[in-house]
């Protein structure tokens, strides 16, 4: 949690998380004899439909206090929400993740766009960096598979990407491994195996900026050039990024206002995870300005 900050939640928030426990176990308790997969995925939808409101009203709670917005953000992402009445065996689990919380990979495809430089150095950049560093052998064929995977018009790699099959560029993690797994095996180069992308890498729209506050330490040593094991030791995501690089002697030259938001974009990712007779099933959906989009439904775990 952010430093210097007791987390003070207010009863409205709270209760607007407790209307979605009561949705949740209120679904379950009327299924309870029946445990298909059906009734399982109509359950889902139900609870995404209220978890989608229930995070618009935590947030709208919190009106224009920034301070009390960010505690928030931070409940959401630090702290997985379990929820278990005594003597029954409904629980659900809550956890939530921010999506633009790196530097967007289609960045990479502004190299023509005059008024998208900033952008596209950016993500030049923190690439050939993390090349450099795991002493990729061909990032000249890497960069052609990337370049290719940006121009594509149909980017689904997988069934579970289907709903998104119709957008342009890296719209996914799974997307950008899968690219990396083909340069893999074309390069022959177990290296790239070794390239965490989720710490570096966002795939929300192009447009939004970089969600400063959550970056990895990964990330900040890359963009800012420091030393990652300081980093690792002194950062806590949640923190101001910018006092944080001030504070510290970093060259804050690559800070700016066009590429990262000091305030928490409302884009997230959030998994919730509830069970009842012995079964375990889960579902996740995306978040973003006030409504939940592209749901998927997990199946029994």
């Amino acid at each position: 949690m952010r430093k210097g900050v007791v987390l003070f939640i207010t009863l409205s928030v709270i209760a607007a998380m407790l209307a979605l426990v009561g949705a949740i176990f209120s679904y379950l308790d009327k299924s309870k004899k029946d445990a298909s997969l059906t009734t399982a995925l109509i359950q889902s939808n139900l609870l995404y439909r209220d978890a989608s409101e229930v995070l618009k009203t935590s947030l709208g709670k919190a009106g224009k206090d920034q301070n009390m917005k960010d505690t928030v953000f931070d409940m959401l992402y630090f702290t997985p929400i379990t929820f278990k009445p005594e003597k029954s065996d409904l629980f659900a689990m809550i956890n939530c993740k921010p999506l633009a919380n790196g530097v967007n990979i289609n960045w990479l495809g502004f190299e023509n766009n005059s008024s998208k430089q900033m952008q596209f150095i950016a993500a030049q950049t923190v690439l050939d960096r993390i090349l450099e560093q795991n002493n990729i052998q061909d990032a000249t064929l890497l960069r052609e598979k990337l370049r290719s995977q940006l121009n594509s018009e149909n980017s689904a790699t997988s069934e579970s990407q289907n709903r998104l099959s119709q957008k342009k560029g890296i719209i996914t993690l799974e997307q950008l491994k899968t690219t990396a797994r083909d340069y893999r095996f074309g390069a022959d180069d177990p290296a790239i195996e070794r390239i965490e992308w989720e710490k570096f890498f966002s795939f929300s729209d192009p447009e939004v900026l970089i969600d400063a506050n959550y970056l990895s330490a990964e990330l900040i040593a890359i963009l800012f050039e420091m030393e990652l094991e300081f980093v690792q030791k002194e950062w806590i995501q949640g923190d101001d990024l910018k006092e944080f690089l001030e504070t510290n002697g970093a060259d804050i030259s690559t800070y700016s206002n066009k590429l990262f938001s000091d305030k928490p974009i409302e884009q997230m990712y959030c998994r919730i995870n509830y069970g009842h007779q012995e079964h375990t099933y889960a579902f996740g959906f995306e978040y973003i300005a006030g409504r939940g989009e592209n749901f998927e439904f997990y199946g029994e775990q």
